[in-house]
């Protein structure tokens, strides 16, 4: 009897569909046209973004106390394949209201790749990697934050910068390259100073769970403004603008992009310096994040910043937290760190002090 009503049940839908289709209207060459651009955008392009906000608390050892609640950054990311061989890439920060990234990529092989446009530049391994999936809310170590693109000299670009990219992947993956060549200046401005900038990057992976990377510049900079760290060089004046660093990071088992359900031991660690016209700088950090329940990991970072060799204008800051991941890239931050600073760097930025950030990252 089921057998029989399953047989009938199945018999009235075909019915039912056919009557349908044939009772329809056929599509007009608009409709067919819409439908068809529908579904190649919807094949091709992928919308993606996320956004930080926390409560931030300074507490100077002398001195007023300082909170607030703050907005890091609102970040829209749209990327097309355009064709097998072509991609683009636009990244909008609603916070700073600029265009972090726009690129267009020709990817004949995995070996050979080009870029041409504004990126994130390829210096040390902290750099590339997206805000979403660092430990420390700051996002990133004071040294890399520093030497990749944040001191008064060359004002703020945000580790990124203008020009043309060749990179690859040889030997099955296990060796990655990358070459720069860039403007070495502001983000979405033409050159200053008519020189260029070159980086070079190579990355050892001999297993999924570790690499060893080791990165370099060689270039100029047009400064922006004089520098209160370095009075070698003054505003408006072109200097050398060398960078090198060099790191590993492990971690206990492969990962893929979901951070929620496929968590892991990581420790990451790099050395990094640079010279800016007669003034040399030197950082260094090591980060960690391990499982400990569920989505919830502990985090712990000690990062030191000389940015001032002869003058020893020194930070160290010792942070330790809790992250809780609660789907994907979505999470929540709090975090604690003590940033001691040596007698140089008290007269310029004042004494030790405790900080005390949280934060709610989004992510889609």
């Amino acid at each position: 009897m089921k057998k029989s009503i399953t047989i009938l049940a199945a018999l009235m839908t075909a019915a039912t569909m056919t009557w349908a289709e044939t009772t329809s209207p056929p599509e007009t060459k608009e409709e067919k046209d819409l439908k068809y651009w529908a579904e190649a955008v919807a094949s091709r392009v992928k919308v993606t973004g996320y956004a930080q906000a926390g409560y931030t608390a300074t507490m100077p050892e002398e001195g007023p106390n300082t909170n607030t609640f703050d907005m890091k950054r609102v970040i829209l990311m749209v990327g097309a394949n355009i064709t097998p061989e072509f991609y683009a890439f636009f990244m909008h920060d609603f916070k700073s209201k600029d265009m972090q990234e726009y690129y267009l990529e020709y990817r004949p092989s995995k070996a050979f790749n080009l870029r041409f446009g504004q990126s994130k530049i390829e210096l040390s391994m902290e750099n590339p990697m997206s805000p979403t999936v660092l430990e420390s809310i700051g996002p990133m170590s004071q040294s890399v934050f520093w030497l990749c693109g944040a001191d008064p000299l060359m004002g703020n670009p945000a580790g990124r910068d203008l020009g043309l990219m060749a990179y690859g992947d040889l030997f099955k993956g296990k060796l990655r390259y990358v070459l720069e060549v860039v403007n070495g200046g502001q983000t979405n401005t033409a050159d200053r100073d008519n020189r260029k900038n070159v980086i070079g990057k190579l990355e050892f992976r001999p297993d999924p769970r570790f690499r060893a990377s080791v990165s370099g510049q060689l270039g100029y900079g047009c400064a922006v403004k004089a520098s209160e760290y370095n009075l070698t060089v003054t505003e408006g004046e072109t200097y050398t603008q060398n960078r090198y660093a060099v790191g590993m990071e492990w971690k206990s088992k492969k990962t893929g992009n979901d951070y929620h359900k496929n968590r892991c031991a990581m420790v990451r660690a790099e050395v990094l310096g640079g010279k800016d016209g007669d003034c040399g700088s030197f950082g260094a950090y090591i980060s960690t994040a391990i499982p400990v329940y569920k989505g919830l990991d502990f985090v712990a970072m000690a990062d030191y910043m000389n940015y001032n060799t002869d003058s020893k204008i020194k930070k160290t800051n010792l942070m330790a937290g809790l992250q809780y991941w609660i789907f994907k890239k979505c999470r929540l931050q709090a975090q604690y760190t003590y940033s001691l600073r040596s007698d140089a760097m008290k007269a310029l930025q004042g004494d030790n002090q405790s900080i005390i950030q949280t934060q709610v990252q989004v992510a889609f």
